[in-house]
């Protein structure tokens, strides 16, 4: 195993480093921004680090060359070509504009949506009143706005204490009872089967290694690392180079049976995380298949993976859609790549199961975090995140 980290200005001069050295089998572990000097303003500004690792050696150095000189004549050929005029020619958007005008998109329809909708409860003071709107804006649903609201009324203890503050610490009390949960519990004897489960590319092989490697080194657990995805080539792999990152044993179980066996060599081990294979909500036989790998009943404790990316109706079907597997909770990632989190908690209201942690970035195992009422409280309520928690 062969690990490195690569540092650059920007992403596409990291990725072509990586490429230059350890060709293109390498296996991106994480990113993150980090700040550069620059030696003729003495100013810092923002780069990325990228920690890639190659199963095997480096190519040589003349063969990945040719390849990128290879590259570069194509490039050339094609920069001509585009360069040539012709009789309708128009400039093409710059991507921060086409960026911007989708933001733009996003915001007029959340107004839209706004003005679309009831009248505010006449019975909230104007404090409240600001909250429900919030959780509007956020993205809840209406009636479920108008139930948290009158939770959070009945829990105030007077009129006068009608702030934001009070407010958001209610929340966080009926977010505790509805929405979040504490995380998986390591304590206890016995060992512990857990299994993710989730659509394709929401990013539970980043987010198996993360927990994986908590459990390890903060928890001091003996932990062991099985996937039953051999669809994707490029997944086993980067779950292989977590669990040598990490040192952890590491086994691939393409049928029921193999994963029976995997877990039966695994005694030792106190905690067992399984990787399984991204299946559609939409494909009923995918799950079905998917049920005789992970399911609740046979002793495994299975967690459904969904991105907070995701569009309201098809986090609800998702959740219907994996019902059968009887998932405990549901892991939010992505949280970091979002401006509304109201879907996600209807996702969990629907489902009948809490949310136990956010994601909230690539780096391994810093980026997730267990779901806190209170954090997510002032989520939705527009608050400060890096107001201290009391």
């Amino acid at each position: 195993m062969h690990l490195k980290r690569f540092r650059a200005a920007t992403m596409d001069e990291a990725l072509r480093q990586i490429g230059e050295e350890l060709g293109p089998e390498a296996v991106i572990l994480h990113t993150k921004s980090i700040p550069l000097a620059d030696g003729l303003s003495f100013t810092r500004r923002q780069g990325v680090e990228v920690m890639a690792a190659l199963d095997g050696d480096p190519p040589k150095v003349s063969s990945v060359k040719c390849q990128v000189s290879s590259i570069d004549s194509t490039l050339n050929t094609q920069h001509s070509t585009l360069n040539t005029p012709t009789a309708e020619a128009t400039a093409p958007t710059p991507p921060e504009l086409e960026i911007l005008r989708r933001e733009l998109e996003q915001v007029k329809g959340m107004i839209s949506g706004l003005y679309g909708r009831g009248p505010l409860p006449p019975d909230l003071s104007p404090a409240l009143g600001r909250i429900y709107w919030s959780l509007l804006v956020q993205e809840v649903e209406e009636g479920v706005a108008r139930r948290w609201v009158a939770s959070v009324r009945d829990g105030l203890r007077e009129a006068a204490s009608s702030d934001a503050a009070p407010v958001s610490s209610v929340l966080a009390e009926v977010l505790a009872r509805e929405v979040v949960r504490t995380p998986i519990s390591y304590a206890g004897s016995g060992r512990r089967v857990v299994a993710l489960v989730g659509p394709t590319g929401v990013g539970k092989t980043t987010t198996i290694a993360k927990l994986a490697a908590a459990c390890h080194f903060r928890e001091g657990k003996r932990v062991a690392l099985i996937t039953t995805d051999t669809y994707r080539i490029a997944g086993a792999q980067q779950l292989k180079s977590y669990a040598e990152l990490i040192g952890l044993p590491f086994c691939v179980a393409p049928l029921p049976a193999d994963l029976r066996r995997a877990l039966t060599n695994d005694r030792d081990a106190d905690v067992i995380f399984i990787d399984t294979v991204g299946r559609s909500a939409r494909r009923q036989d995918q799950l079905e298949e998917l049920a005789t790998y992970a399911r609740r009943d046979d002793g495994y404790e299975v967690h459904l993976v969904l991105s907070a990316t995701t569009k309201r109706a098809d986090l609800l079907q998702a959740v219907e859609g994996y019902r059968p597997l009887h998932f405990s909770s549901i892991i939010a990632t992505k949280i970091d790549e979002t401006a509304t989190v109201g879907p996600m908690c209807e996702a969990a209201l629907a489902a009948a199961v809490p949310i136990s942690y956010f994601t909230t970035g690539q780096e391994v195992p810093d980026d997730i975090e267990e779901a806190q009422p209170l954090r997510l409280a002032r989520r939705l309520v527009g608050e400060s995140e890096r107001r201290e928690e009391g």
